[in-house]
């Protein structure tokens, strides 16, 4: 059963990152001030929500706006039922005339969705609103969505099977009151968490849940979060998605503040791909030469060995 029901496990956000938190009458509604892409790329919109208690399964409708000019006008939406698949579930990212498509998971009342092919116009504020039968609620806060003019086409990386790979993901570092909060990497298509980064109050960066496989090579403070992925597998071609969040405290909302809960935050994305060659036939190969080598050697120790015996009987 597909539902919102309230799950006792932790939420695991699509992008890793909890901005402004705005909440009234037991709801609450949680995503990114700013986020920032690049014009021809993709860019995801955060949004998580809860909902006050109920024994009702809840169903309805997840709605997407865009303001511009003072109105607003839907630019993506979808159903759930309370029993049942999901139209939201099984939503692709064809959806929404080719480019609006849903990457939130719902059993976890997150109603992300993803930007493909961006342009200039898609720039601008972003609200989300569900609408359930318990009640409907909407955020006072939007997204703002910045377009950046293109620079170098995405970035296609290569490796082989067994090796290690560094996918990069540099962007312009920003003003200096906001600080580096965490880095997270995503897959794009089915899009799947796969590390997320935090720095610690020593300074550190870590990976959470002791994921190893991954290591933050760049710094993320100078606008650099590249990561070198250890140990590849052909499975690993894939495209690839990082997402730097910023985060500013004490930040001043111009309505309600007592509805509203800092800090502020600002979500830079980029897009890479990697590609993942097999491993040789040539490196097959010379791994089955080394024990054969190593043979070798031996009859050629225990040659010797016999030879020096011979001549000194022959001595004696």
């Amino acid at each position: 059963m597909l539902s919102l029901r309230v799950c006792l496990c932790t939420v695991l956000l699509s992008v890793s990152v909890r901005g402004h938190n705005y909440s009234l009458n037991g709801w609450s509604m949680s995503g990114a001030d700013v986020v920032s892409a690049v014009e021809g790329a993709s860019a995801v919109l955060p949004w998580t929500f809860t909902h006050p208690p109920t024994d009702l399964v809840p169903s309805g409708t997840v709605i997407w706006y865009k303001t511009e000019q003072g109105a607003r006008k839907p630019v993506f939406n979808c159903t759930y039922p309370s029993s049942g698949r999901s139209w939201c579930d099984t939503t692709t990212l064809k959806t929404g005339g080719g480019r609006f498509g849903f990457v939130g998971n719902l059993s976890q009342r997150d109603a992300s969705i993803m930007v493909q092919r961006l342009n200039r116009s898609d720039g601008g504020r972003y609200q989300c609103r569900v609408e359930l039968n318990i009640d409907k609620f909407e955020t006072a806060v939007l997204t703002d969505l910045s377009v950046r003019a293109p620079g170098e086409s995405v970035s296609v990386m290569t490796g082989t099977e067994g090796a290690s790979a560094t996918l990069p993901c540099e962007f312009t570092r920003p003003p200096q009151n906001l600080t580096a909060h965490t880095v997270t990497w995503m897959r794009k298509d089915p899009y799947r968490h796969i590390v997320t980064f935090r720095r610690y109050e020593n300074g550190l960066w870590a990976a959470e849940n002791g994921v190893t496989r991954y290591e933050l090579v760049g710094d993320p403070e100078r606008g650099n979060v590249s990561i070198r992925i250890k140990q590849l597998s052909v499975e690993d071609s894939h495209s690839y998605r990082c997402l730097a969040a910023f985060r500013k405290m004490n930040h001043d909302y111009s309505f309600d503040r007592d509805h509203v809960k800092p800090p502020f935050i600002h979500v830079f994305q980029s897009e890479i791909q990697l590609q993942v060659r097999p491993g040789t036939e040539a490196s097959a190969e010379l791994m089955l030469c080394i024990p054969l080598g190593l043979k070798t050697v031996a009859l050629l120790v225990m040659g010797a060995v016999l030879y020096g015996d011979k001549l000194r009987e022959r001595r004696d």
